[in-house]
């Protein structure tokens, strides 16, 4: 029987450097992956002895070689590496580079389980135990402009370089914007869309380099892997040793001449982690680097448009997925249902779908809901008898909903035109971003509009307002810990990461404020989208659906409270130390909440209604 067809290969470029070869070549067959893979060494030949050496490895079946004549240099070897290899994953190894334990789980986890991301690469320590690398930040030298070199410079640098190997920040997964190359796992179909490694950026005699900065090519990848709008992962999770330092150098942050190349491609291009200018570094607010938490939820449709990937763009039996869902949760108002709904259908597209969530209220909303979903084919229906509470109503629309984006709304409230594509295109710009809101008439927060120019009873002007504020605040947006959640558009990349709302806060709304603390634990920013304007309604309710509401909001805060470790005696609206919170980072097994349909306890009978039965 024929061996499996490998899934990794670990590609070793070898430029007459047989002694670390050998150690590479020794750590890889004691920590063999356990799943098939090949080891592929690309020579450039110009050693006999390491001819000989690979020619008998490869006689028994150790390794698969490559011989090349000359000297092409180090991507330009490993590009060939690559296109020998058979694996679904290629993991490129300096000699020189010992694996530990497990080296491949992390790597190869990240790559099968998230469809976003391109590449990873771990922790590596020196020989004295120090880092080498914990993911790479992107520096830009503004120098002080008198001539002396060190303006307008684009390099890659380790992150926590020199510090000792416990270090709490490398100890936590980040997205980052490059990688070393000489220990990267990449994702095979990206690399070759991407044209691999840049050998016209690296010689066959690569110049000295700090132990702090990052190999020219594997920068250059990853940052042309990001272009494509991938993702690069460093995971904390997998070590290795390097037997000896790159270069010279004690760490320090210095701008060095072989950067230039990196300069020539990238500088005016790439948006730095750090700017380095006479009076230090400052940090830029571009988001790149942030925490990484792993996907959860493995949805049918991963959502990689824009990116290259060997089961994008496969239609189901359903029919494509729309881009976005709108899930609306109902309640036992009618005419309000109704003025939401032909909103939604004036102003959302066919593009996209509508789900409408109902418990089974006693008023005449699901008898209308029913009927709207068979007629209009980009309507569906939730209803089911354990949907009790908007989180568990709104976790219900989720778990049907195929769209890439989705949007959580409430059915008092009136879309205006546009509405969906300003959130949609805001959520494209910022891939930081996880959630996004609209500015209204009626929030608590910084949503809410001091004034605005229509009627909010018959709303005669609506229109015309939301229309010329639209134009006044094109592209405007704003950050902030915490959105209402009237109406949220929701990535669904980070559905996957923290899953749902958590529906035992009760119905007090608290779980909207734990949906974007979450989201902010997982890495994702929240945005106030400014030029998106979205009416809703005031509480026209008597006094005694007040005292209801209150009572609710009272019992949400405290088990919100209780949830977080905030001290029992703070009240309602008393400000709040996150410090601690955020300190500790996201944990999936406390932070993460399952979707209806993901175990067997999760949700009672639910069911769909569309026009296509």
């Amino acid at each position: 029987m024929s061996a499996p067809a490998p899934i990794l290969s670990v590609v070793v470029p070898s430029c007459n450097d047989l002694n670390m070869l050998k150690f590479t070549i020794l750590a890889l067959l004691d920590q063999r992956p356990d799943v098939p893979h090949e080891i592929v060494v690309a020579d450039s030949g110009g050693c006999e002895e390491t001819v000989h050496f690979l020619t008998a490895q490869a006689e028994n079946g150790v390794i698969r070689a490559v011989l090349e004549q000359g000297n092409p240099g180090r991507a330009a070897l490993m590009n060939q590496g690559a296109r020998a290899a058979d694996g679904r994953y290629l993991t490129f190894l300096n000699p020189g580079m010992v694996v530990g334990p497990g080296w491949w789980e992390a790597p190869l986890r990240t790559l099968e389980r998230d469809a976003t991301v391109a590449a990873t690469a771990g922790l590596i320590l020196l020989t004295d135990g120090s880092i080498d690398h914990a993911g790479l930040a992107i520096l830009e030298w503004n120098g002080d402009g008198d001539g002396n070199g060190d303006s307008g410079r684009i390099t890659g640098r380790s992150i926590h370089a020199g510090k000792p190997a416990g270090t709490a920040g490398a100890q936590r997964s980040l997205y980052v914007q490059a990688l070393t190359g000489e220990a990267l796992t990449v994702r095979a179909a990206a690399f070759f869309a991407t044209g691999g490694f840049s050998a016209e950026l690296t010689g066959p005699n690569d110049p000295p380099r700090d132990m702090a900065e990052g190999d020219v090519a594997g920068v250059d990848l990853c940052l042309r892997l990001g272009e494509r709008g991938w993702n690069c992962i460093y995971r904390h999770e997998s070590v290795m040793t390097r037997l000896r330092a790159n270069g010279r150098g004690n760490g320090e942050v210095t701008a060095q001449a072989e950067s230039d190349p990196l300069t020539r491609c990238w500088l005016g291009r790439v948006q730095a982690d750090f700017v380095v200018c006479p009076d230090g570094v400052v940090p830029q607010e571009n988001g790149h680097i942030r925490p990484y938490v792993e996907p959860v939820i493995r949805f049918s449709d991963p959502g990689t448009a824009g990116r290259v990937h060997p089961v994008s763009g496969s239609a189901s039996s359903a029919g494509p997925a729309p881009q976005a869902s709108v899930v609306v949760l109902t309640h036992d108002d009618l005419a309000a249902t109704r003025r939401c709904v032909g909103a939604l259908l004036q102003h959302t597209d066919d593009r996209h779908e509508l789900i409408f969530v109902d418990d089974g209220g006693a008023d005449e909303a699901p008898t209308y809901l029913r009927a709207m979903a068979s007629l209009e084919t980009r309507c569906r229906l939730v209803t089911g008898r354990e949907i009790q509470g908007p989180a568990a109503g709104y976790n219900s629309g989720i778990a049907s909903a195929r769209g890439r984006f989705l949007v959580l709304l409430d059915s008092d409230t009136i879309v205006t035109q546009g509405w969906l594509e300003r959130l949609i295109t805001a959520a494209q710009n910022n891939p930081r971003a996880g959630l996004m809101g609209p500015v209204t008439n009626h929030a608590a927060g910084m949503q809410k509009l001091s004034t605005v120019g229509y009627d909010q009873e018959t709303l005669s002007g609506l229109s015309f307002f939301a229309t010329r504020h639209a134009a006044e605040q094109s592209g405007r947006i704003d950050r902030t810990m915490r959105l209402a959640g009237f109406c949220v558009l929701i990535k669904k990349e980070l559905i996957a990461r923290i899953g749902g709302l958590d529906a035992s806060l009760g119905q007090g709304g608290y779980e909207h404020n734990d949906y974007c603390l979450r989201s902010h634990l997982a890495g994702y920013e929240s945005l106030i989208v400014r030029d998106c304007f979205v009416h809703h309604a005031t509480n026209a309710a008597g006094a005694e659906a007040d005292v209801d509401s209150l009572e609710q909001i009272r019992v949400g805060w405290e088990l919100f409270k209780r949830k977080w470790g905030i001290p029992a005696a703070t009240a309602c609206n008393a400000p709040i130390d996150l410090s601690r919170i955020l300190a500790g980072g996201f944990d999936p097994g406390r932070h993460f909440h399952r979707l209806p349909g993901q175990d067997s306890t999760s949700v009672g009978v639910i069911e769909t209604i569309s026009a296509e039965g």
